[in-house]
């Protein structure tokens, strides 16, 4: 097979995950966009997570942390077996990727852009990141860029005048 059409394939399959992971973000309940947040957050700390960690992150009982990892277990987004380590699949990971984008995206314009506190910005990025879609978070992103890349110091001079208020 010649590179461009292997590069091809690549580029295809790769939109084919992010178009199930999409799909499959839509088919969550907010909680379980959580836990597959803090299992991915975890992963990258250790290169798996535990229940009890993510009963303690979650600030969650033990029985519902079970409760929940099996139930996701079934969507094929994560890898568990009680007693042993929880990791994401690969839509799972995708899935995992995708909330994270959002968050940052959202957590930018908040804090960079709005000029809210840091805390702020990161609770409120968490709760809405949820309830976003891509085409908005796409916009938003681009949106972030312009402003930050404006020759005419938008954000500065936004700033500037709500804070003389």
């Amino acid at each position: 097979m010649c590179d461009c059409l292997s590069d091809y394939v690549i580029v295809c399959l790769n939109r084919i995950g992010v178009v199930m992971g999409l799909d499959m973000i839509q088919s969550l309940s907010r909680n379980q966009q959580e836990y597959i947040e803090t299992i991915y957050s975890l992963c990258l700390e250790k290169g798996h997570a535990h229940s009890k960690e993510i009963a303690e992150k979650l600030n969650i009982k033990m029985p519902s942390v079970t409760d929940a990892l099996n139930s996701l277990s079934k969507t094929k987004l994560i890898n568990y077996k009680a007693r042993h380590p929880v990791t994401l699949t690969p839509v799972g990971l995708k899935v995992a990727k995708l909330l994270a984008n959002r968050h940052q995206v959202l957590f930018e314009f908040f804090y960079d852009i709005l000029d809210l506190d840091l805390d702020y910005s990161e609770e409120m990025a968490c709760r809405i990141e949820h309830t976003i879609d891509e085409k908005i978070k796409g916009r938003l992103k681009e949106f972030n860029k312009y402003l930050i890349n404006s020759k005419s110091n938008i954000i500065d001079k936004f700033k500037e005048q709500f804070n003389s208020k």
